[in-house]
């Protein structure tokens, strides 16, 4: 059975009813993960038709759609809303150290399935959606669209891969993106940050700085702590166990350097007005989304 090594298409679409009920770019929910940058909702003439509503007072009356009131005998208004073309691009980290889970599904496979949340909920509140998915061999940019086919692109590069035309890397994808970005933009890094190093903090710094940077480590529950005692396989056809004994002192030592890069995440979003959330392959998955990100990592 390959269910959770690999992202299914048909997986990533279904996301699509997920999102609709979350609601995670909706800029009225102060909660959101992306709280504080999305489109306004205005009333006025020469932008995108919304929906069609009861009058209430205070509406302008230029606004009233006369045809149906006259049907109705009742006042009813049209909504416009204001586009500001906010872009959204997802940063999807398919690296070897994210092929790897205990629980539920690999962490690439949990990142895609988190893209594909996010992807649905922004293009719901008429954003534009893009990115890059990337891996150690090189990566693959899919420009911010308002329409489907552009989050059905990046939806073929998880789950048919191709990554010829950039350079691979955490690194690279993130100086990547900082050429691609325009002031208002939203950026979100879906990685275990496994490969984080002193130029991919620089460029984290970067585009914090030009935009809304949302950091979210996806985690099995192993890197963070150790189970019971016992004998446990970790290879693919099961042929290697290892014995994990059960003092204090072990658990302490195999918990410190996940705790340590957390802790180092944690401190660099704080410190450059980034947004940090983590997020275990065992979570619910739209549950953490719509509770938002940890407030102390902003």
């Amino acid at each position: 059975m390959t269910k959770g090594i690999n992202p299914e298409i048909n997986e990533l679409l279904a996301m699509r009813y997920c999102a609709a009920e979350l609601q995670l770019f909706n800029p009225n929910k102060v909660n959101s993960v992306t709280n504080g940058i999305n489109a306004s909702h205005a009333r006025g003439r020469g932008m995108d038709f919304d929906e069609v509503r009861r009058y209430q007072a205070g509406d302008d009356i230029r606004l009233i759609h006369w045809p149906l009131t006259a049907r109705s005998g009742k006042a009813y208004t049209k909504v416009y809303h204001e586009e500001r073309e906010r872009s959204v691009y997802l940063l999807i980290d398919q690296s070897s150290s994210m092929r790897f889970a205990t629980r539920v599904a690999f962490k690439s496979v949990i990142a895609a399935r988190v893209a594909a949340l996010l992807g649905w909920a922004a293009l719901a509140q008429h954003q534009q959606v893009g990115g890059v998915v990337f891996d150690e061999q090189g990566a693959e940019y899919i420009k911010p669209r308002r329409s489907r086919q552009s989050l059905l692109d990046v939806f073929n590069l998880l789950t048919y891969p191709r990554r010829n035309r950039q350079q691979g890397g955490l690194a690279n994808s993130l100086q990547f993106i900082l050429r691609q970005i325009q002031s208002g933009s939203t950026v979100i890094v879906l990685s275990d940050f496994c490969s984080l190093d002193n130029d991919a903090e620089q460029y984290l710094r970067l585009i914090a700085h030009k935009c809304e940077l949302i950091n979210l480590l996806v985690y099995d529950p192993l890197e963070a702590s150790l189970p019971d005692r016992g004998i446990f396989s970790f290879t693919d056809d099961g042929s290697a166990r290892l014995e994990i004994g059960d003092t204090l002192q072990i658990k302490e030592r195999y918990a410190q350097p996940f705790a340590k890069r957390v802790d180092h995440l944690r401190n660099l979003s704080r410190q450059n007005r980034m947004q940090f959330m983590t997020l275990a392959t065992n979570d619910d998955l739209a549950a953490v989304l719509k509770a938002g990100v940890n407030r102390s990592g902003k």
